[in-house]
């Protein structure tokens, strides 16, 4: 199927609707495409669709109050048509802190609401569904993981995102509209939510006391190895997957390494140069493995990304580290780096 996406040449006057545009991808993604010329609508329940901590924008992109999974077809028709986007970012959903029954509320029902209405459309826009490395589960070996994997999700967001991600792929295969599901490593960056691991290591820290008594930071396991990646590196995956001349069934957006969650977190108090106790527990097998605590390890491979969008990562973990603790805190501790500091190392 040839879209409005292949036809016209990127930059101004390309339009996108991001929903989700209030979350933490979904306020980097807005910034990204607006600094690239997009006209863009952010999507989101309340209608907060700013820019990500620490990005100020001068003319900010319209924003748009709207449940789209729990509107009716003819409400999410008409917001569709009067937008007339180019192209839909799926960047909504529920994450970690969320229940079973709000995960298949807001990552399956929702693209369910969009794969209902968007074919109907005169001229469909392109979807970009942003899925989740976590739709793979273990992988079975050493190797990185390829788009080709087998998907065996072990949490109820992998395996939410993996029915969302599979219906998307199913209406592009029988030719209802273009789609690329974009499955996305473990984002860092300015914003990130207190319910991910390193975001709530970040929240904690900037709650402690000033009074120069370390913070006691008792976390689960973090016997981890992830795949973790620049929000903004990611931001810019998406704006190319949005102005490649063809849509890319399913491409995988990561840094193609793995680290250790304890490394990371570590290097989060580094960055943030306040005193800190880390007391890792073990939990029982019964209970649930926290983000960063499954002990597994996983990388993705990212050379499709590379091939089909010309896209690499280029920003180091220290400096989404760093991003995420200008959001969160301002370090008052002369042993720490001030926060102009930080600014000038952004």
């Amino acid at each position: 199927m040839t879209g409005r996406a292949q036809r016209e040449a990127p930059g101004t006057g390309r339009r996108v609707l991001v929903l989700g545009g209030s979350g933490f991808l979904g306020r980097h993604l807005t910034a990204a495409f607006h600094h690239t010329g997009w006209q863009v609508t952010a999507v989101s329940r309340s209608g907060d669709a700013g820019q990500p901590a620490g990005r100020p924008e001068p003319a900010a992109p319209r924003r748009l109050a709207l449940d789209v999974a729990g509107a009716d077809p003819g409400t999410l028709t008409d917001v569709l048509t009067r937008t007339a986007p180019h192209v839909v970012v799926n960047a909504a959903g529920a994450v970690w802190a969320a229940s079973e029954e709000e995960m298949a509320r807001g990552n399956v029902l929702l693209v369910d609401r969009l794969l209902t209405v968007l074919p109907r459309l005169p001229r469909p826009p392109r979807l970009l569904q942003l899925g989740t490395a976590h739709e793979y589960g273990p992988p079975l070996g050493d190797a990185p993981v390829t788009e080709a994997a087998a998907l065996r999700p072990v949490s109820g967001y992998g395996r939410t995102k993996a029915r969302a991600s599979e219906a998307v792929l199913g209406a592009a295969r029988d030719g209802a509209l273009e789609a690329t599901v974009l499955r996305v490593s473990n984002a860092v960056g300015a914003g990130l939510p207190p319910a991910s691991l390193l975001g709530g290591v970040a929240a904690a820290l900037a709650a402690a006391p000033g009074d120069g008594a370390p913070a006691v930071l008792r976390l689960g396991p973090l016997t981890a190895h992830r795949d973790f990646v620049d929000a903004t590196d990611v931001a810019e995956a998406v704006v190319a997957a949005a102005a490649a001349p063809a849509a890319v069934p399913v491409v995988n957006i990561g840094r193609g390494t793995s680290v250790a969650a304890g490394d990371l977190v570590r290097r989060l108090l580094a960055v943030s140069g306040r005193p800190a106790e880390l007391v890792e527990r073990q939990q029982p097998a019964a209970v649930p493995a926290a983000p960063g605590g499954a002990a597994y390890a996983q990388r993705l491979d990212i050379t499709l990304a590379r091939r089909a969008l010309g896209w690499r990562p280029s920003r180091e973990l220290d400096d989404s580290l760093r991003g995420l603790w200008l959001a969160a805190g301002d370090p008052p501790y002369a042993s720490g780096p001030g926060r102009e500091e930080m600014r000038k190392r952004r």
